[in-house]
């Protein structure tokens, strides 16, 4: 009878003491991710995992405790060993490992905000232990319930960030000043200007993970009044552009005509193979007069596995993968990886490329190409509407523009170092489109095959070929460091005073992407379209990028012009982090930036 005592003395003190765990992991936006563990990427899921995980603890020191009156001092300690024992042996080792990735002992660093949850975990556990347990009176419960509380407290504010709004937090070129014109934005991740100036902001409605808001159009005005244009678009919104009083705006799966007087819209395109890790993204209107747009991959390197699951689809879409985008005969090269929707956690299955999850290939199959298909740059006839393939081979093709002679550039962000072929040290590039060029994925970073040693990882299988006899590769225009992720670009009117190629860089998203040994800044670089060559032309001072705290850009993801070239934009998506492997946007951090030469005088 005293034995079970004990028990449930546990079991009551760790159910309540996980609260702190749900409260905080639900506000660093890991507990979502949790849920994987019970097969479904949610909050309920998540939540259940994590009050589990508080019951067990509580069972555990009832075994050790039992009905020691341990002083307070003693209570402290005891409970602080049990959260780092759950923080080295979950969160560093069984929960990667549950999730498909190695542990992460290497960088504990990286999951420190996780021990602090933790270590208030212990320690509420102990003190309310007390009370129920051992001296059955409310003195223990004081700090038990007060660490709960401050949990409680805590959430909204780790559901919000700060906005950076100091021209003087920027490093600028000599010349130029900064200035904020709007802020307080939720995921916006497209800029575009009419003829008379006025500013059009998309916010994109979704950030990786089940995190999502609604997807609008807003405009700006010349006083900085924010006014709602449209809502109700499918999340993401990747890109906006502007022409002839209508937006044309790509949202998930589809290419949309909005007319600004009457509200009409007109989807001129739909069914995109958006379902997976990259949407259709930036869209432009070429020399031609037709819509060019870019289609992302499903997955990292061609092949559905368990990181696919993390981010919270092939669960889904159980039927989705990467749509070829041209005929390929295939090596027949096959990935065995955990297989998260089963309650198993040991369960597998083998999959090939350009398949579903669990369907195997064989050597010398054939896949058929279609259209449209992912990881392309796509060309929409506006006469006959008409849908075709421009341009292949491109991973992530975000963003797009083109020169003064009609030339258009892509931005393309590389390899990551997860999935089955996960790879180190990919590059990300900028891209000068050619019509029919296949830039490579999914077997080669660049020009470069991702056998080649540089791209070893410890993460995924083998990165052996999957296509047999591919096409030529062509070469990118610049390749950019590890995850630098630019975003949307822009090419610089006559009337600036710098000229070229600009890209927003949005910075890595370690430790899910790769386990980095720094932080990538956030800014805009300016790249020569002759050489290719780049530098730095707005970054953060003294830090890579901004974060909670403010002082500075923190996730840049677009740059546009004004027509007269007087102005560049640069938005600032806002705080996006990683808790552990869950990304975690911030709403209300986003900011737009103006930057102006200073007059000369």
């Amino acid at each position: 009878m005293l034995a079970n005592n004990f028990l449930f003395g546990g079991l009551i003190s760790g159910l309540l003491a996980s609260l702190i765990l749900v409260f905080s992991f639900w506000g660093m936006w890991l507990l979502p991710a949790l849920g994987l563990l019970l097969n479904r990427v949610d909050l309920v899921s998540g939540t259940a995992v994590v009050a589990l995980m508080g019951i067990i603890g509580g069972l555990v020191y009832s075994l050790f405790a039992r009905e020691r009156q341990l002083k307070p001092g003693m209570r402290a300690l005891t409970g602080a060993l049990l959260g780092i024992v759950f923080w080295a042996g979950g969160v560093l080792t069984l929960v990667p490992i549950a999730l498909g990735f190695p542990p992460s002992l290497k960088s504990p660093q990286d999951h420190l905000t996780a021990l602090v949850v933790l270590l208030a975990y212990g320690i509420s556990l102990a003190f309310l232990y007390q009370r129920f347990a051992v001296t059955r009176t409310y003195r223990g419960l004081r700090i038990g319930v007060g660490l709960i509380i401050l949990a409680l407290v805590a959430t909204p504010v780790l559901l919000r960030g700060a906005a950076s709004t100091d021209p003087r937090d920027l490093e600028l070129p000599a010349g130029f000043k900064a200035r904020v014109i709007a802020k307080g934005l939720t995921y916006p991740t497209s800029l575009a200007l009419d003829e008379q100036g006025m500013i059009y902001i998309a916010e994109s409605g979704f950030s990786y993970g089940p995190k999502t808001t609604e997807a609008r159009i807003l405009s700006l005005d010349n006083n900085g009044r924010l006014k709602p244009v449209a809502s109700k678009f499918e999340g993401p919104i990747g890109g906006l552009t502007y022409k002839d009083g209508c937006l044309y705006v790509s949202h998930r799966g589809k290419i949309t005509e909005l007319e600004l007087d009457t509200k009409k819209r007109r989807d001129l395109v739909a069914d995109l193979p958006s379902l997976g890790d990259h949407q259709n993204g930036d869209l432009i209107f070429g020399p031609d007069g037709a819509i060019y747009f870019g289609q992302g991959s499903a997955t990292n390197a061609g092949v559905v596995g368990s990181d696919n699951f993390v981010y919270a689809w092939a669960d889904r879409y159980p039927d989705f993968h990467d749509i070829p985008s041209r005929d390929f005969t295939l090596t027949g090269e096959n990935y065995r990886s955990l297989d998260l929707k089963q309650t198993d956690p040991m369960a597998k299955q083998t999959t090939g490329a350009f398949a579903p999850f669990g369907q195997t290939r064989e050597p010398g199959e054939k896949v058929k190409g279609q259209v449209p298909a992912s990881a392309a740059i796509h060309r929409l006839d506006p006469d006959d509407g008409t849908l075709s393939i421009f341009a292949d081979g491109l991973r992530n093709p975000y963003g797009l523009t083109q020169d003064r002679e009609g030339n258009m550039y892509a931005s393309v962000l590389g390899y990551d170092d997860r999935g089955v072929r996960a790879s180190t040290n990919s590059p990300d590039w900028i891209v000068k489109l050619e019509e029919g060029a296949w830039y490579g994925w999914p077997d080669y970073a660049g020009t470069t095959p991702l056998t080649d040693k540089k791209f070893v990882s410890e993460r995924g299988i083998n990165r052996n070929p999957v296509i047999k006899d591919p096409p030529e590769v062509a070469a990118p225009l610049t390749s950019l460091p590890p995850h630098y992720s630019p975003m949307k670009i822009a090419y610089a009117p006559e009337g600036f005073p710098k000229q070229g190629l600009f890209a927003a860089v949005f910075g890595d998203g370690q430790p899910l992407t790769e386990d980095l040994k720094r932080q990538v800044p956030s800014g805009v670089i300016s790249i020569d379209p002759q050489s290719g060559d780049y530098k730095w032309f707005i970054k953060s001072k003294d830090k890579a990028r901004a974060g909670r705290r403010g002082d500075g850009l923190k996730r840049t993801i677009d740059v546009e012009f004004s027509q007269d070239g007087r102005a560049m934009y640069v938005l600032d998506f806002g705080v996006w982090e990683f808790a552990d492997m869950a990304p975690n946007a911030i709403p209300k951090s986003g900011v737009l930036w103006e930057i102006t030469p200073e007059p000369k005088g």
